[in-house]
């Protein structure tokens, strides 16, 4: 009997990890977090990364670790899942081009959330489901 409710333990978990993740990767929730265009004004980096954390709700619960956010337009981000870019490996694509990016990366602890960000033009690594960006996977 133990063995059938662990089973039904795991399988609960599943779904609510499956539920999760399907809210998660959209292409709505992924323009939240990581695409800023035109560009928000701020001071320097670090105003805008603290700036930008708190507006789009990714310090809420706790302080995230980093975010990258692209500060190009939307079409030409959902065309590295396209002709954009390049296949890497299953759904996830790398861009053909460099966009201007801004890094931020968390020095506070929680509720102080504190970002150092740093702006720069880089190549992406994108998953994509129905040729669109549903997930920032990486600076390349």
């Amino acid at each position: 009997m133990t063995v059938s409710r662990l089973l039904l333990q795991l399988l609960v978990l599943l779904g609510v990890l499956l539920v999760h993740y399907g809210e998660a990767a959209t292409y709505q929730s992924f323009a939240k977090s990581h695409i800023d265009h035109p560009k928000t004004r701020a001071n320097n980096p670090n105003a805008y990364c603290n700036q930008m954390m708190r507006r789009r709700g990714l310090t809420r619960r706790r302080c995230k670790p980093s975010n990258t956010f692209i500060n190009a337009p939307r079409n030409s981000i959902i065309a590295v899942c396209g002709s954009g870019g390049t296949r890497y490996q299953r759904n996830l694509y790398d861009s053909r081009s460099s966009f201007p990016v801004t890094h931020c990366t968390n020095t506070g602890r929680f509720p102080n959330c504190n970002y150092n960000g740093r702006t720069m033009n880089r190549r992406v690594r994108l998953a994509c489901v129905r040729r669109k960006p549903v997930h920032f996977e990486r600076l390349l």
